[in-house]
């Protein structure tokens, strides 16, 4: 019996060591979750905008709705800690505010498709500002583009890029640190 019961022990410990699991289906593109380009994404309607306050924190939002995984919304943090000494990844499922459908909505009727990059932005001595990067991948349709805004907000003149701004920051409301 003691000899049965010490097999069983070998066996099940040498099973679970050193393995890695592969989970074949999660790994290819189709989710949002991976940070692969959203332009090769199998995903039919996805989001990504990758945002700089101009701290060292680098934060990365994916919106995604498909019809293998659903929706999809997330948050993925990357940077130095306050004293700069480490450097960290934090990734989290962050719904929007008004839920996925509301914010596929409001996206959708700022027509982003027809976005293009900034040109004339006047950076000031001494004043913050972001930097957005914005991907959108609809219907086989791909559109990039960026834009700075002064940050935090300042007397800056309404643009559609302050107001998309001012929507994602409500939106997704993460935490300074």
């Amino acid at each position: 019996m003691k000899k049965l019961l010490l097999i069983l022990i070998i066996i099940f410990c040498s099973c679970s060591s050193g393995k890695e699991y592969v989970m074949p289906f999660r790994n290819l593109g189709y989710s949002g979750e991976r940070l692969f380009p959203i332009q090769s994404s199998e995903s039919n309607n996805i989001i990504r905008i990758w945002v700089n306050n101009g701290s060292s924190i680098d934060r990365i939002i994916t919106v995604s709705n498909d019809s293998i995984f659903n929706e999809q919304s997330e948050l993925v943090e990357i940077g130095l800690t306050k004293k700069g000494k480490r450097k960290f990844f934090n990734q989290e499922r962050k719904k929007p505010l008004n839920g996925v459908a509301n914010f596929f909505k409001t996206m959708d009727s700022l027509n982003l498709f027809q976005y293009k990059s900034q040109e004339n932005f006047k950076f000031t001595h001494h004043q913050p500002f972001s930097l957005y990067v914005v991907e959108q991948k609809k219907n086989g349709k791909y559109n990039q583009f960026y834009f700075y805004t002064k940050f935090p907000y300042s007397n800056e003149k309404e643009t559609k890029f302050t107001f998309l701004e001012k929507f994602i920051m409500n939106e997704f409301q993460w935490e300074f640190k």
